[in-house]
């Protein structure tokens, strides 16, 4: 059986559907009215006129006709006036769905008074939301740039516990955390410039910011095959380090090792992709492996599940998008394009 909230939202499409639109209903009403009145003027009309008339059909005819143009001119300017502000409103409602957060409805104050008082709230609401939003984006950056601090004195403290040569096991795991949590900041600082829309692109040589990623993580056995058209390209140097290293180290952890990064343009796009040899990705898992807080098979006990859905956000920033598919006969293939327009 079905969920009473699904019978009852299925009732009142059904009787949406049967009953006609409020505002269609003025339209079909203005448009009668205007025909209405028209019959009236015309037989006015013709009968001031009867002597004029009476031989001429033509002349009674254009004479409705002219009457009735009149008027139904002015009643389609009247339904573009109750029709307008509805629409703006509808449009303004869509967008500040699909994320622009500074869109507001647009609606004159000679609007009926119902559709002005609407269009107020939403833009009152509008804005307190896109407030909210933003102060909240600035706390993320702000927590997050502040928690870099004591992570570089605990990098410190660490250099000289690894110096003293004391409990290399206990040194060893609290490097590995201090890792994590510098990969963490690094992540939310990444996703609070995006969402800040601070990025800023600049000509870049993507093979040395490659070899660089591959240096930092210490994969030096990792090929690198990015063509001569690829190698140059604008683009925010610090998110696509960002991108570059969550991908190198993400086939590190799930697979072991990476093959190959391969970078080659195609039409007005450069695609950037890491090679795995590991088992593969599951294909139940590969549609929303770049949603947040996902993560994937054999993953271990590191990290949260922000990589990828980070690295999607840097493709979507730069124009671009993030895939993942399998390699024949195994291993994976997960990467980003940028556009390079």
């Amino acid at each position: 059986m079905r969920p009473e909230h699904l019978v009852q939202l299925e009732f009142r499409r059904k009787r949406r559907r049967k009953r006609p639109k409020r505002l269609q209903h003025m339209l079909f009403m203005s448009f009668g009215v205007a025909i209405f009145v028209t019959m009236l003027t015309s037989n006015v009309l013709l009968s001031v006129l009867r002597e004029a008339v009476m031989h001429k059909p033509w002349l009674r005819l254009l004479i409705l006709c002219v009457a009735g143009s009149v008027l139904w001119t002015f009643s389609g300017i009247f339904a573009r006036r109750l029709a307008w502000p509805l629409w703006e409103l509808a449009r303004a409602v869509k967008d500040f769905g699909r994320g622009d957060l500074s869109r507001r409805a647009y609606v004159s104050q000679r609007a009926a008074s119902e559709v002005s008082d609407v269009a107020a709230l939403f833009n009152d609401m509008a804005a307190r939301i896109e407030m909210q939003v933003r102060t909240q984006r600035e706390l993320l950056g702000a927590v997050s740039h502040e928690l870099r601090t004591p992570l570089a004195r605990l990098r410190v403290l660490l250099a000289m516990l690894q110096d003293s040569g004391t409990q290399p096991d206990l040194v060893s795991k609290f490097e590995r955390e201090v890792v994590e949590m510098d990969a963490l900041v690094g992540e939310l600082l990444a996703e609070a410039r995006i969402s800040a829309e601070a990025i800023h692109k600049r000509a870049i040589d993507l093979n040395d910011v490659v070899r660089e990623c591959i240096e930092r993580l210490g994969m030096e056995d990792t090929r690198v095959e990015i063509d001569a058209a690829s190698r140059t390209l604008s683009a925010d140097p610090t998110l696509l380090s960002r991108a570059l290293t969550i991908l190198l180290d993400n086939a590190r952890k799930h697979a072991g090792d990476a093959v190959c990064v391969r970078a080659e343009r195609t039409g007005t796009n450069i695609r950037i992709e890491v090679d795995d040899a590991g088992p593969g990705l599951d294909p139940s898992e590969v549609q929303r492996l770049f949603e947040p807080f996902t993560r994937g098979r054999g993953a271990n006990g590191d990290g949260v599940g922000l990589g990828l859905y980070l690295v999607r956000r840097i493709a979507e920033a730069h124009g671009g998008q993030a895939f993942a598919e399998n390699r024949t006969p195994a291993g994976a293939r997960v990467g980003f394009t940028l556009n390079a327009s």
